[in-house]
């Protein structure tokens, strides 16, 4: 049986968002279920994440059997520093991956899209 144990290390600690008992700036208070006071005494699995508000995604000209879906960031509520994720949902699939390696292939999309609009035809 798998039990989740209490972090070794009950000091708060500070997270790259802020001390623990704040919110990111992005975090949109409507949606979150983090309870930052909860995890001042050590880790709790309990403490909820931190969510974004929804970025709304048009598909309707993709090949999916579901033409919207949402995009959002999130966090889990700990003591410790944790990784902010890319969660992007479609119909009942979910993405999720960490932010800091979303951003990289996310301009690389960019800059693919953008050599589409700005390159002239080259006839041969």
């Amino acid at each position: 049986m798998t039990r989740t144990q209490e972090h070794p290390n009950p000091q708060t600690q500070p997270t790259p968002t802020g001390r623990t008992d704040r919110h990111p700036a992005w975090c949109d208070r409507s949606r979150c279920t983090a309870d930052p006071a909860s995890q001042a005494g050590g880790y709790r699995p309990d403490g909820g994440e931190h969510r974004s508000a929804t970025v709304p995604l048009n598909l309707t000209t993709a090949m999916l059997p579901v033409r919207d879906g949402t995009a959002w960031l999130s966090e889990a509520c700990a003591p410790w520093p944790c990784s902010v994720y890319l969660r992007v949902l479609v119909g009942d699939v979910e993405l999720s991956m960490s932010a800091d390696y979303a951003a990289p292939v996310i301009d690389a999309l960019s800059a693919l899209l953008a050599s589409a609009t700005t390159a002239p035809e080259v006839t041969p």
